[in-house]
């Protein structure tokens, strides 16, 4: 993929984190979990797992967001980068 490319993806990655409908949803999901996760029953293994599961999941997917963010600065970097190199060529002709 080109550094145009994942800047273009990290930009969406920002825009869907900063989403208030998506806030509001992962947020709610969040919520949910953490109220089963009061809730279970603590001899009752299978629920507790799927619990413990579900809260790495959510991590799992904002993470997932937020290094496509990341990586779009790398990207940003390298942008600037291939720039000066163009312009340094430019100038060496």
């Amino acid at each position: 993929m080109s550094p145009e490319q994942r800047r273009w993806k990290a930009e969406d990655a920002k825009a869907l984190l900063d989403n208030p409908i998506f806030k509001s949803v992962f947020k709610a999901a969040g919520d949910y979990v953490e109220a089963k996760a009061l809730s279970c029953d603590p001899d009752n293994k299978d629920a507790a797992q799927r619990v413990i599961l579900t809260k790495q999941l959510l991590a799992a997917v904002e993470r997932e967001i937020r290094r496509h963010i990341d990586d779009g600065a790398v990207a940003e970097f390298q942008i600037a980068e291939l720039e000066k190199r163009k312009l340094l060529n430019i100038f060496r002709r």
